[in-house]
């Protein structure tokens, strides 16, 4: 139907028509949706506010530190970077 040149551009253009399609589909849902009420997301990320202050001793292990693991990929990120020179 449309001559776009290449087969690369035929690929970058039909990408753009469907990030267009998925942000109009998200943006449609997202306002049809009810939001989830505030005790169903305690706990879901790291930076929300718990409702329990105070978590059990079997809870404060290592790999449940976001700081720790962030900082564990990072320095494996940049030993493989350095490997690969």
């Amino acid at each position: 139907m449309f001559d776009l040149g290449s087969a690369q551009a035929a690929a970058f253009w039909g990408a753009v028509a469907a990030f267009v399609a998925d942000a109009i589909v998200t943006v449609a849902v997202t306002f049809v949706t009810k939001p989830k009420p505030i005790e169903e997301l305690q706990g879901l990320v790291y930076g929300m506010a718990n409702v329990e202050e105070h978590e059990p001793a079997d809870e404060r292990v290592w790999y449940r530190r976001p700081s720790l693991l962030g900082g564990g990929v990072l320095a494996l990120v940049l030993a493989l970077y350095i490997a690969f020179i």
